[in-house]
């Protein structure tokens, strides 16, 4: 059964009304004894069940407020089941058909696209440029080592100097041409002491030496790059913030790459 949407004059609330008055007693009184809002105590005698959220709560209230006035509860009850009747049958004759709602449906679900599209161009506009994928080659000419190394080096650079041509100098490496560089911000850490060697992409050396481990490198060069490293697995690299992976099994830990974007 629906709620009343308005008051209604009449039994029961102008027989609980009459009681009250009767008694002398204020509709403040009596809201205190029946533990009740003091507009509800109101609703009740204008017959307005739409405070309450069923008219089970209404029939509920009535049988308490008769009982609190001595009144007989079944003829007031039934009073308020044909007022819910009676609310129930205009409800049901003033509800929409289905054909009437087609166009608050059609608004919502245009409100719903507009809402989609807007969200897309946001998503668009602010997630940034595309991220592009890295191209990292595993080389297979490695660099040779001047003849004056350190008494003590550092693990697997041995592997990755290799031999001394046959004077003493460093076999040259190719690089790509300039037409495909690109600016590079690289990250370079060390998780332990390592040896390794960082070239831009005219081949310049731009480091060449022992990182000392727990310690982190950045560079600001042209790329594609090339690192060579006498113990990759020691070597965290991060190429323009996109982590360096390399296939695994590694061939070996002593590896000189060559790093840039598709």
């Amino acid at each position: 059964m629906t709620q009343s949407k308005s008051s209604v004059a009449g039994p029961p609330g102008s027989v609980l009304r009459e009681a009250r008055e009767s008694a002398g007693k204020s509709i403040t009184e009596t809201a205190e004894a029946l533990n009740l809002l003091r507009t509800y105590v109101e609703a009740l005698e204008q017959n307005d069940y739409s405070r309450f959220n069923s008219p089970l709560f209404a029939r509920g209230y009535i049988k308490s407020y008769a009982r609190y006035m001595g009144l007989d509860v079944d003829p007031l009850l039934k009073d308020c089941d044909r007022i819910c009747r009676r609310d129930d049958e205009q409800f049901q004759r003033s509800k929409p058909q289905g054909r009437a709602k087609a166009p608050g449906n059609a608004r919502v679900i245009v409100a719903l696209i507009m809402a989609a599209f807007i969200w897309s161009i946001c998503y668009v506009l602010l997630s940034g440029p595309v991220q592009k994928e890295l191209a990292v080659h595993i080389l297979e000419q490695r660099y040779n080592a001047p003849r004056s190394l350190r008494s003590s080096t550092a693990l697997g650079e041995s592997l990755l100097r290799g031999r001394d041509d046959g004077d003493g100098g460093i076999i040259s490496a190719q690089h790509p041409g300039q037409a495909d560089s690109h600016d590079v911000r690289l990250r370079l850490r060390a998780e332990d002491d390592v040896w390794f060697e960082l070239r831009n992409v005219r081949g310049e050396v731009l480091f060449s030496g022992t990182q000392a481990g727990g310690t982190v490198r950045h560079f600001d060069t042209q790329g594609p790059i090339e690192l060579a490293a006498a113990y990759w697995p020691a070597l965290k690299t991060q190429y323009n913030g996109q982590a360096v992976e390399l296939p695994s099994p590694l061939p070996s830990n002593a590896l000189r790459v060559r790093i840039g974007e598709l």
